[in-house]
Formats: structure tokens, sequence, C-alpha cells
């Protein structure tokens, strides 16, 4: 790294690097040993929150592997910890663990949800208290710079920084398989996008072959759970989002390449750099027949600005300083200073809300102030304008979504959308093949399996993508040992020796090596030098020994003198 190690301080950097891992080749690993040590400098058992193994095999496979080369190969007693999703969504919102692992995504293709969202100290996703007074700076700065090329070396500086610091340490980038029903879908109307099939333009576009196509059943990873648009866990977990995007409309969405595309927005114009104007397209209606108008897109934002639901604070509450109509179909936003993802994450993940009907909703419910707790079911369901509306909701086993036929410029040519979970993925999976699923919106089962039944199967279609995931580790800098910069370099040196391991055999080749946060599918926006540190067990030995810790004679690391465990 040269001259940039030096911002670490007197933290080890031996061994980072750019570029694959190599490993650690079984090179001789000499740890410092020493006799009777304190019992209070001993690392006590940490714990790793994972999803069980019936809900993602693969990913609780990879977490069992890390945590044993821990365990086995540093003396660091973590245990890995199956609970059920909505059980680890709760306790990683809370902070309550040591180390969790996840699955997540830019937000419509910018890295401004990743830069800020998980990592600034205020990041409404930052639940691993990781707090970077550099880092801070220049993650603001970059959401600021509405010049791309800066930006762009704004944006990675932050991920030199975060390699550096290293409170993610990714397994890898996504590599999906997907399959459709060929006898029932039009191949040519397919479209593929990042997140697969699972995108608004494949289902406004999927032409049936016959009617048995006019009803798409697909999975949905997970029984969704929440579908209040203001709610952190409606807009963050894709069981969730993927429905609540598919009955709302937004001024802008992302288009195929996910370049930010005016969708409800008939066009915009930056009056100055902190001033936007939107017209909105005329003949939009909701889907209890009311037009939509700027009243309904200045309730929206305004009710957001005054009520300030924790999903909206970085890309709303602390960016629009107003919003005004200024005709029946436009609108001007006035912002509080530059923000560069204004278009894509502020216009492309704010739903249109109608006024009429949350106006209404939010008194019957008494939660005027409070519009993120509001419980969204069939009593009270969604009514937007998207180009799917409500059914009916059985959670936790079927969610049915009609088309809405009447929408003025992306009428799906389906009838109707259903997402029906199953407890397995050997159940999906089977069901595709019989024909009771016409495609998979997910597939969290093996990769080879899900191939190999599509190569025998002649009514099935194998699509397969690179999505702007990553599957990652987050480590709880609140923690110890977690809050000391060195030991998560170790742990990033351990990790990154596992990936081969972690992709090539537990998720079957599919996978790409990863050491940044931002995906190499954001091409613009990933940089290819994010430091990492190397060498595996040798190398995360030689960071533990420089910083000061040392084993006893059984194996078992201990804290530096002077830290004791808490």
């Amino acid at each position: 790294m040269g001259a940039t190690g030096a911002a670490i301080g007197s933290v080890s950097i031996a061994g980072c690097a750019s570029g694959d891992s190599k490993g650690n080749k079984n090179e001789a690993v000499n740890k410092k040993v020493e006799k009777n040590l304190p019992k209070d400098r001993k690392i006590g058992k940490k714990v790793h929150l994972s999803n069980t193994e019936k809900y993602w095999a693969e990913r609780y496979q990879a977490n069992v592997v890390v945590d044993k080369w821990f365990r086995e190969k540093l003396g660091v007693p973590i245990q890995t910890k199956p609970v059920e999703i909505t059980v680890l969504t709760s306790r990683e919102d809370k902070g309550d663990f040591d180390l969790t692992t996840y699955n997540w995504c830019a937000d419509n293709g910018d890295p401004d949800g990743i830069i800020v969202n998980r990592f600034h100290k205020d990041g409404s996703e930052n639940d691993y208290g990781f707090n970077n007074k550099k880092y801070n700076k220049v993650a603001m700065e970059q959401r600021r710079e509405t010049d791309q090329k800066k930006r762009q070396e704004l944006v990675f500086e932050c991920q030199k920084i975060l390699g550096e610091q290293r409170p993610e340490n990714q397994y890898l980038y996504n590599v999906y398989p997907y399959t459709y029903n060929n006898e029932r879908i039009k191949k040519d109307s397919i479209v593929v996008t990042v997140t697969g099939l699972r995108n608004i333009w494949n289902y406004t576009q999927i032409e049936p072959n016959n009617d048995d196509g006019k009803t798409i059943v697909t999975n949905n990873w997970d029984p969704s759970d929440q579908l209040n648009p203001l709610h952190i866990n409606g807009i963050g977990p894709s069981r969730n989002w993927t429905p609540i995007r598919f009955m709302h409309d937004f001024l802008i969405r992302p288009d195929k390449n996910q370049k930010p595309t005016p969708w409800a927005a008939k066009d915009y114009e930056w009056k100055d750099k902190t001033t936007l104007n939107v017209n909105l397209k005329s003949g939009m209606t909701f889907h209890d027949g009311k037009p939509v108008t700027a009243d309904d897109v200045t309730y929206t934002f305004n009710l957001i600005l005054e009520t300030e639901p924790p999903a909206y604070t970085n890309n709303v509450v602390s960016v629009v300083k107003s919003v005004k109509k200024t005709g029946n179909l436009s609108v001007q936003f006035k912002l509080e200073e530059p923000y560069a993802p204004f278009l894509s994450t502020t216009l492309g993940l704010t739903p249109i809300l109608p006024k009429h009907y949350w106006t209404k909703l939010l008194k019957k419910m008494g939660n005027e102030k409070t519009p993120w707790k509001v419980s969204i079911g069939n009593k009270n369901p969604i009514i937007a304008s998207g180009p799917f509306k409500w059914g009916t909701w059985d959670q936790g086993s079927k969610f049915e979504m009609p088309a809405f036929k009447e929408h003025s410029f992306a009428a799906p040519k389906i009838d109707k959308r259903v997402q029906k979970p199953l407890s397995t993925r050997d159940a999906e999976l089977e069901t595709m093949k019989n024909g009771d699923y016409d495609l998979l919106d997910y597939w969290h089962g093996s990769p080879s399996s899900l191939k190999e039944t599509v190569n025998k199967t002649k009514h099935l279609t194998l699509i397969q993508n690179s999505d702007d995931c990553r599957q990652a580790c987050w480590m709880n800098t609140e923690h110890q040992p977690f809050d000391d910069v060195a030991f998560r370099q170790a742990a990033n040196a351990l990790i990154m020796s596992a990936q081969e391991i972690i992709i090539n055999e537990v998720y079957d080749g599919f996978g790409n090596k990863a050491a940044s946060p931002i995906n190499k599918t954001l091409k613009f926006w990933h940089n290819p030098d994010t430091p990492w540190f190397k060498d595996g067990v040798k190398g995360a030995v030689e960071i533990l020994k420089d910083a000061g810790y040392v084993w006893d004679e059984q194996g078992s690391l201990y804290y530096p003198k002077g830290k004791t465990s808490n």
C-alpha cells in the first residue's frame, strides 16, 4: 500500500495487498506462545449469528467453515449460531451480535446506500457501530460531489479506508442461477437485470405463451413479513421490497443497465445544484381510480420530512430541504446541499403515496406521527399506482398481486403475479419441475442441483447472472475483539484465504472473489485496488503478533497486555 498504510498508524499492514488471494499454502505459522497468562486476557466465546441451514444452506455452511478456521487456526472460540431470519434481522437491527453474515446490495446501482447507510457513523444500516473520522468525512463528501469523476475518486477512497479498517469481510460476489417455464413464457420477452428475473421490466414485459402463462407463480425467498413502504424492513429485505416496488410508482426507476430513468416523471431539470424541477406524466391513476397529481408527491415527501421514518433518514430527511407544488403535475425540490445520488436513491427509492388514502389511514390507526408503524394487511391494504396492485395476502403462504391493467404506461401483459414461498429449497425445485411454479425469483439452494434439473427438464430454461450484491461477514466494532482494527485485519486475511473453498466447494463455483463492498458489476464505482490482507493464516498470525496478541500452550488467543476481556 505504500504511503497509504501510514494512515493506519501503529496497526500492522504486513501482507496488505490487492488482487486474488492465494491462501496459506501450508507455510509454517509461528505463534507467540506464553505460559501462565492471566485468565482475564483470554478471548472468550463469541457468537456468529447465521441463518439456518434450511433457510440458505450455502451461506450457513460458509459460516461454519470460517468459524471453524477461527477456532482451529487462530484460537478464537467463535461459534456459529443459526437462528430464524426474522430473529437474525431483529438482533442485527439492535446491534445484538458479535458477527453476522448477510447479503447486501447497492441502491439502484448507486454506491451511496452502501457508503453512507452501511458504514457512516450515522448510517441507517450501520448496526455494528463502525465509526472512523476520516471515513465519515469522505463518505459525506462523495454524496455532495456532483462531478462524476471527482465523486468516483472519493468513492474509491472510501473503499480504500474500508479495506484497511475491515468492518466487513466479503465471502464472495454473487452469481445466481434462475429458471423459468419456457412453455408458458415467451423466451424473447424475458428481461434480465442485476436482480435476475425479479425486476419490474421483466414482470411488465413478460408475454404468456398461453392461458397458463397469464398467471405467474413464483417463490419469494421467504414469506413477506412487512409491507409498509415507510418501514425500514419494508424497503430493506427483498422479500418485502420486491412486492412494494411492484405496487408503487416512483418518479425515477433504474433502467435495465441501472441508469436512473424517468418513470412517473415525464422529465426533470436541475435549475441549479440544489434545485430540481420535476414534471409528472399525465393520465396516471391510483388503483382506486383517483388521479396521481403533484399533491400526492408533495404529501409523500412532506410526510417523511415531518415524521422522519428511520428508513428514509439518509436519503430524504437529511437531504431534502423542501418540496412544493408548482403546478397540477409539477413539483420543485430544494436540497440542503448538493446530493449526487438524488435521482437514484431519493426519487428512485421513495414511493408515491396517495394523499387521500394515507391521510385517512393514519388518522384511523392513530399513527399520524409514526406512519411506519401502520400495520399493512388485508384490512389496511396498499393502494398505490404501480403496475401491480394488492390482491390477497396470506402471510407465510401466499401473496396475490393482480396486474393493474389501467396503468397508463406500464400495464403488465400478464394477469397476475403470485408469490408463494415454500419451506425448503428442495420443495421449490420440485414445484418448478412439476410446473406449479412458472419462474424462480430467487434460488438459494444448490446452484448445481438447479442447473442439473434444468438440463433434464425440457420445459425449463436456465438464466445465470451476476448481481450488484455481496455475501459478507460484519463484525460488531463495539464488541471485543472486533473493536481492534488489527484483529479485523487478521480476520480478513483468514477469510480471504477461505474464499476459494467457499466459492468452489460451498457455492459450487457460483461466485466471484471479492475484496470491496462495492461489487465489480458496478464497474464505474468499484475500486479494484481495495486493500485486503494476504497470506491466510500465516498473515493473520503475523498481524496479531505485531499487535501484541499471544497464545497459550493449548492454542487459545489472548489480548495484548493492558487489555482484558469484558
